[in-house]
């Protein structure tokens, strides 16, 4: 009788083993170990001056618009030279920022408009120690953001830094500011002027 009751309990054991494997494998194939970098895109700037300064007439563009090469941003007339001066847009691109508004003063040599270029893009993350000797110079990798949840951009490494460093102030939590980073800046491929300056974006880094 006893030889009875122990068969069953070495079945149900054995059923419990099975069953505990299985979900493991479960959880295994369902898990994933891509770590995320959050940063922001970023731009070379290019500053556009007024070379005769005076007296802004007219502003043709704001903040956030796309402009093309040439094309004219600002009119400035000049007291001294009587001269109409016609600010032009060096680059394709988009205006960052427009500090001067009609009727105001601008001296010459003076910045009219700020304008960078959409083709011209670079994000920057910081990287745990941990991870720094997995990354290389020349590496891509998938990057998304908010604005576009279904797409996925691609970034390459350009830089990586040689010292390390705290977590800037401005980066996740309070406790992740305490652990020592390096920074790695990738830039992104040209998206068409989908991703803009200041946006939000995420790096996907498998280990």
């Amino acid at each position: 009788m006893r030889a009875k009751k122990f068969i069953p309990m070495i079945v149900v054991a054995v059923l419990l083993v099975l069953a505990g494997g299985a979900y493991y494998l479960y959880s295994s194939s369902n898990s994933s170990s891509t770590v995320l970098f959050s940063g922001t895109i970023e731009a070379n700037q290019t500053d556009v001056p007024t070379m005769l300064g005076g007296q802004i007439r007219q502003v043709y563009v704001a903040e956030g618009d796309q402009v093309t090469k040439g094309q004219v941003l600002v009119s400035v007339h000049s007291v001294n030279t009587g001269m109409n001066e016609a600010i032009t847009s060096p680059i394709d691109g988009v205006v960052l920022t427009n500090p001067v508004q009609v009727d105001e003063y601008a001296a010459p040599g003076s910045t009219i408009m700020v304008v960078a270029s959409l083709n011209d893009l670079t994000l920057k993350i910081y990287v745990p120690e941990s991870l720094y000797g997995q990354i290389e110079l020349g590496q891509s990798f998938p990057i998304t953001v908010d604005s576009f949840p279904n797409q996925t951009f691609n970034g390459t490494v350009n830089y990586i830094s040689d010292q390390a460093q705290f977590t800037p102030r401005n980066v996740q939590t309070i406790d992740s500011r305490k652990t020592t980073v390096y920074a790695v800046q990738l830039v992104l491929d040209p998206t068409g002027g989908l991703l803009k300056p200041g946006m939000p974006a995420d790096v996907h880094f498998d280990p």
